[in-house]
């Protein structure tokens, strides 16, 4: 029988890319959570161990050690693992320049949308500053509400395609990889999955639903109601104790989720473009269409690259070669070395030199995937945030206030909240598709903020 997924509180302290305050000299030097210390103590307390031992039979049998050649493999392996870091760390910034490329693209979009949507009579109005002279002489006619329902789609169809890009960290390398993920990922892809079902129409959602890959139906819900259920009253805890511990994911290369959404986003852009025959007044006018599909070719682009770096690891061949000298160089060391200068010089000194070199390897696996839910994994959650924000202030700053009342704000659980290192304590969602809250009120965590500070602008709004 499958092993069953213990019902726990997810670990606290899962923050994506730690921020600290580098003046603080022992408060960088102490710190333990998001260091190489969680990765590399064992080996190096094994080491340590390991090399007291050798220093006390070594000195007390009189042994003098003549070498072994651990100078000429140590001076090799550094080398190689300076470089394997160096190249760790380029796929760390490519992986940071490409999720700020993938996100500046889509609001770039998004504005140009808002901006170049003609709309009717009073978003014209609004867009020449004559909306505050004459309010009352300006109605909303026919293309204005076509407008509307074009821009809401296009900013909760946004709005989905930068959760996707979370939702792809999360499942692309232990799924797509390896045919599974555990439980507790399973977990936070459901929340994924039930912030999209307040974003997506059904036939939307079950079309990007599919192409996620995962191949159990135990724990799989894809019902709006069923997710929140599943969710509600277990804001702060893990995955139910009646799933499976591991879900097998799809290995087969398929379609993946981010591209039903982009189909959707092009399909709206080429339906409400408005061409020399003036069918669709509201719409884009054809000239700009070119522009926004090369936007969205950047964000695919953007997005393709990030999946290189999860799915591509650094070769194993290379990484083998390291991690080999490594150890055989820790093993061989303590035999090479002069126990006639005493305790420092013969194992506090060469501690020292393990400790750098198991610190150098560490930050290597560490920074070659930037992508995930581990320390020191970028933090998209606040990149969608930021997002949300800023699609909800393109929406009144084009005017649609309506447009904008059609979205609401909902808690965010603390054991997705947790995974940011800004306080985030909301997701947006389309009103007409929303969920009632599944996580309960706080004060830390109000019902909706955002929305009370937004109604004081709708009154006077279209």
């Amino acid at each position: 029988l499958a092993a069953r997924c213990s019902s726990r509180p997810i670990a606290a302290g899962g923050r994506s890319m730690k921020h600290y305050d580098n003046s603080s000299w022992l408060g960088t030097v102490f710190a333990w959570s998001a260091t190489v210390w969680p990765n590399i103590y064992k080996p190096f307390a094994c080491w340590a161990a390991f090399a007291v031992a050798c220093y006390i039979a070594f000195d007390r049998m009189d042994i003098r050690p003549k070498g072994c050649g651990a100078q000429t493999i140590g001076s090799a392996m550094s080398f190689l693992l300076v470089f394997r870091a160096n190249q760790s760390y380029s796929r760390y910034w490519t992986g940071r320049t490409q999720v700020s490329s993938f996100f500046a693209e889509l609001r770039e979009f998004l504005m140009v949308c808002m901006i170049q949507l003609r709309g009717g009579r009073r978003t014209l109005a609004f867009m020449n500053g004559h909306v505050h002279e004459n309010p009352a002489d300006i109605s909303e006619d026919h293309n204005d509400a076509r407008a509307r329902e074009v821009r809401v789609n296009l900013v909760r169809l946004t709005i989905a395609y930068g959760v996707l890009l979370k939702t792809y960290t999360r499942i692309a390398h232990d799924g797509y990889c390896f045919g599974g993920m555990d439980c507790d990922t399973k977990w936070k892809i459901d929340w994924d999955r039930m912030r999209l079902r307040q974003l997506l129409k059904d036939d939307e959602f079950l079309a990007a639903d599919a192409c996620l890959g995962l191949l159990d139906d135990e724990g799989h819900e894809d019902a709006l109601e069923g997710l929140a259920r599943q969710f509600r009253g277990r804001s702060g805890g893990g995955a139910p104790a009646r799933w499976p511990d591991m879900f097998d994911v799809q290995l087969q290369p398929a379609a993946r989720m981010h591209t039903a959404i982009s189909f959707y986003l092009v399909e709206l852009i080429m339906n409400n473009t408005n061409d020399i025959s003036n069918t669709i007044p509201w719409g884009i006018k054809e000239r700009f269409v070119t522009s926004l599909i090369k936007m969205l070719l950047q964000t695919q682009s953007a997005f393709d690259m990030i999946s290189q770096i999860i799915i591509t690891p650094i070769a194993l061949p290379y990484t083998c070669l390291c991690k080999t000298l490594l150890t055989i160089w820790m093993l061989v060391f303590p035999f090479e070395l002069d126990y006639t200068v005493g305790v420092f010089g013969g194992v506090v000194v060469p501690l020292l030199v393990v400790l750098a070199l198991l610190g150098i390897d560490a930050i290597s696996t560490e920074l070659e995937n930037p992508f995930g839910d581990d320390d020191n994994d970028l933090d998209i959650l606040e990149c969608i945030h930021t997002l949300e924000s800023e699609a909800m202030e393109l929406l009144e700053l084009s005017g649609d206030v309506k447009g904008r009342a059609q979205f609401v704000w909902r808690r965010m659980p603390r054991f997705i909240a947790e995974q940011s290192f800004k306080p985030i304590r909301q997701h947006l969602a389309v009103a007409s598709l929303a969920a009632d809250e599944v996580v309960p009120s706080t004060s830390n965590t109000p019902a909706s903020s955002h929305r009370s500070s937004f109604a004081s602008s709708s009154v006077s709004g279209t």
